[in-house]
C-alpha cells in the first residue's frame, strides 16, 4: 500500500513539472496562408481579395511573388466588420 502511495506521489510530481514547462513554453507562432486559401475560406475573388489588400484593411507579405496573409489579420478583419443591428430595409432583409 505504501509503495503505490509513492508512487502516486511520484506521478504527482512529474505531472506538476511538464505542466510548469508546458506554461513555460514561447506562445504558437502566427500561421500565415496563401491567397487562394484565403479566398476559399472567406468565399471571396481574386478583385475582392485585391481591394482588401490596396486599401490597407487586410496587411500582406509577399515572397517571390505570392502573396500570404497571416491568419490572426484575417480574424481581425472579420472582427472589425462584425455587425449586430437588423438590416435597414424591409423589403428583402426580413
Amino acid at each position: 500500500m505504501k509503495k503505490s502511495v509513492q508512487q502516486m506521489q511520484q506521478i504527482l510530481e512529474e505531472i506538476k513539472t511538464i505542466k510548469k514547462e508546458v506554461t513555460i513554453q514561447e506562445p504558437i507562432k502566427d500561421v500565415w496562408i496563401d491567397g487562394v486559401e484565403v479566398q476559399s475560406s472567406l468565399h471571396i475573388s481574386e478583385r475582392t481579395l485585391y481591394r482588401h489588400r490596396k486599401s490597407g484593411r487586410l496587411p500582406y507579405s509577399r515572397v517571390r511573388g505570392k502573396i500570404y496573409y497571416k491568419k490572426s489579420d484575417i480574424r481581425e478583419l472579420l472582427e472589425k466588420n462584425y455587425r449586430t443591428e437588423k438590416p435597414k430595409c424591409t423589403c428583402c432583409c426580413k
